[in-house]
C-alpha cells in the first residue's frame, strides 16, 4: 500500500550513516618490519544542517498524502456501494411496474379480441393491441436483465461477486431537507480528500524546497585509529576531520526544480478548487433538475393520473365507460410511475455524489500519491 510504502521511506529517510570500521597498514616493508599497522578504525559521516530532519519531514508528508488518497478510494468504495443500492431499487421497482403494464397490455388484447368478436373494434385494432402486448413483454425483459446488471454491480462492489441476488427493502424517496447549493460548496472545499490532497502537497514542496536548500551544506566525515608502529616500536593513533566544500555544485538545479514544484502545486490548490466548483455545479443541476421533475410527478402527474384511472373505473361500473379506455388510463399511471422512477433514482445518484465529495468510481484504481514531475529522488542524504 501506498501508505506503508510513504512510512518507510520516512523512517529511512531520517536514518543515519553507518560507520566504517576497518584495519590498515602502512610503510610495511620499512626496516624490514610489518611498518605501522592501525588494529583498529572507525569512520563516520555526520549529516549537519538537520537534513535528515527535514527529509524525514518530507517523506512524512507523503504519508499523509497516501493516507488521504486512502481515505479518497474508500470513500469511492462507499459512495459507489450506495449508488448500486439504489440502482437495484429502482430496478425492482421497474421490473414490478413493467409486469403490470404486461398484464395491462395482455387485457388489452382480449378484450379488443372479444370487441372484434361483437364487431365493435377491427382487425387492424387487435394488431395494434398484440404489438404493444409484444413491447410490454420486452420491457419487461429489458428491465429483469438490467435488475441483473445492477445486482451485479452491486455484488462486485461489496467484495463478493457471487453473491445470490435476492430482493432489497428500502425506499427510493428523498429523506430529510433538500441539499443547498452553499452548504455542499462549503462542505466541500473544507472536506474534499481532494483539496486536502492539494494543500498538504504544497506543505510537502515547501519542506523540499527547504531541504535542497539545505543540502550544500556539508556533511562531516571524522576518522579515527590507534594501531602500533613496528619500525619504532611505538604505539599509535590517528584523527581525521574531512569535510566538502561547495565551491561549484550547490545543489542550484535541483533547488530551481523544487522551487518551481513548489509554485506548480499552488497554482495546483486554486486548479482543484475550480474544479471542483465545476464538477459540483453540474451534479447539483442535475440534483436540482431530478427533484423538481420527483415533485412534479409526486404533487400533480401521478395524482391527477391516479385520479383518471379511478373515475374512468367508476364510470366502467356505472357502464358509462368502455373497458378500453379503463385499460389506457392505468397504462399511463404504469408510464408514469416508470418515469417517477427514473427521476427519483436520479436524485439518489446526484444526493450520493454530493453527499459524497463527488468521489465516485469505487474499482477505479488511486493514482499515485506523488504526481509526475515531483522531486521523489532515494530519501538518503547526500
Amino acid at each position: 500500500m501506498y501508505t506503508d510504502a510513504a512510512q518507510g521511506k520516512a523512517l529511512q529517510a531520517g536514518l543515519p550513516f553507518n560507520p566504517t570500521i576497518g584495519m590498515e597498514a602502512e610503510q610495511i616493508g620499512a626496516g624490514n618490519t610489518a611498518g605501522e599497522v592501525r588494529w583498529f578504525t572507525l569512520q563516520q559521516q555526520i549529516v549537519t544542517g538537520g537534513k535528515l530532519r527535514l527529509s524525514r519531514l518530507k517523506y512524512q508528508k507523503e504519508a499523509e498524502l497516501a493516507e488521504i488518497q486512502a481515505c479518497a478510494q474508500r470513500l469511492r468504495v462507499v459512495n459507489g456501494m450506495t449508488a448500486a443500492y439504489f440502482a437495484v431499487l429502482a430496478a425492482q421497482r421497474a421490473v414490478e411496474n413493467d409486469r403490470r403494464l404486461v398484464e395491462n397490455a395482455e387485457a388489452a388484447v382480449k378484450t379488443t379480441e372479444q370487441l372484434v368478436n361483437v364487431g365493435q373494434a377491427n382487425q387492424q385494432d387487435l394488431l395494434q393491441a398484440q404489438v404493444e402486448a409484444e413491447r410490454s413483454r420486452v420491457g419487461l425483459r429489458t428491465a429483469e436483465a438490467r435488475l441483473w446488471k445492477e445486482w451485479v454491480d452491486l455484488a462486485t462492489l461489496v467484495g463478493v461477486p457471487d453473491l445470490k441476488q435476492r430482493p432489497l427493502t428500502g425506499s427510493l424517496e428523498p429523506d430529510g431537507p433538500p441539499l443547498t447549493w452553499d452548504e455542499s460548496l462549503a462542505r466541500l472545499y473544507t472536506e474534499s480528500p481532494e483539496m486536502l490532497f492539494a494543500t498538504t502537497k504544497v506543505e510537502q514542496d515547501r519542506i523540499t524546497v527547504q531541504r535542497e536548500r539545505r543540502e550544500p551544506i556539508p556533511n562531516v566525515t571524522v576518522r579515527g585509529g590507534v594501531g602500533y608502529n613496528f619500525e619504532t616500536r611505538n604505539n599509535t593513533a590517528d584523527a581525521a576531520f574531512t569535510l566538502p566544500l561547495p565551491l561549484f555544485d550547490r545543489n542550484q538545479g535541483t533547488v530551481r526544480q523544487a522551487t518551481a514544484d513548489l509554485m506548480r502545486s499552488q497554482a495546483e490548490v486554486t486548479r482543484v478548487q475550480l474544479d471542483l466548483k465545476r464538477r459540483l455545479s453540474e451534479t447539483f443541476t442535475r440534483y436540482q433538475t431530478a427533484r423538481d421533475e420527483v415533485e412534479s410527478f409526486r404533487t400533480e402527474m401521478l395524482p391527477k393520473m391516479n385520479k383518471a384511472y379511478d373515475l374512468y373505473a367508476e364510470q366502467f361500473k356505472a357502464r358509462r365507460a368502455a373497458f378500453p379506455q379503463v385499460l389506457v388510463a392505468q397504462r399511463g399511471v404504469y408510464q408514469l410511475n416508470d418515469e417517477y422512477t427514473k427521476a427519483l433514482l436520479e436524485v439518489r445518484r446526484a444526493e450520493v455524489e454530493i453527499r459524497g465529495l463527488l468521489l465516485v468510481g469505487g474499482l477505479t484504481a488511486p493514482s499515485n500519491p506523488t504526481p509526475p514531475g515531483h522531486i521523489n529522488a532515494t530519501p538518503r542524504p547526500r
